[in-house]
């Protein structure tokens, strides 16, 4: 997919995604009863036996090659990160930081599926935002290089006064 997933569709990416592995699980699960018949030796049709097995590993492989996509692509969005995000962190005031975006994981969701929760499974535009700009988690004090540091503030030979 190279570059074609965005902020505009990445939850419809990640539904077909979802869809993709239902169906090849569907298609498994209604193939195995003839592979069992196969294996038991019931099926009588020679062209069938090649029909059922192909099915039946087609629908294996790409239903594990999709639940390691899928996971993956969950696991990004359960940090609010982007594959190009995940590969290089991006650069804020402060420097690098590849926990830029995350929210939390309930928020990081809502980034990506929208705040109804009815309204996650169905592809339909429910994302948060518009695509230009995005909330950033808060830095505390301490983390931020400009208030963390109060000696620089002293050394300047600035008194202030006691208040």
């Amino acid at each position: 997919v190279n570059n074609c997933i965005g902020f505009s569709n990445y939850k419809f990416f990640l539904l077909f995604l979802a869809y993709s592995l239902l169906y090849c699980l569907y298609i498994a699960a209604t193939v195995f009863k003839y592979f069992i018949k196969y294996w038991t030796g019931e099926l009588t049709n020679g062209r069938s036996k090649f029909h059922i097995l192909f099915l039946l590993f087609v629908a294996v492989m790409f239903f594990v090659s999709l639940m390691f996509l899928f996971g993956y692509h969950c696991w990004l969005v359960s940090r609010n990160r982007s594959t190009l995000e995940a590969f290089s962190a991006p650069v804020f005031q402060n420097g690098p930081d590849k926990n830029g975006f995350n929210l939390g994981f309930v928020k990081n969701l809502q980034q990506v599926f929208g705040e109804e929760k009815k309204l996650w499974l169905l592809p339909i535009a429910s994302s948060q935002g518009d695509g230009h700009f995005f909330p950033m988690r808060a830095l505390c004090e301490a983390q931020n290089p400009l208030l963390a540091n109060e000696e620089q503030w002293e050394d300047d030979g600035i008194d202030e006064e006691p208040h």
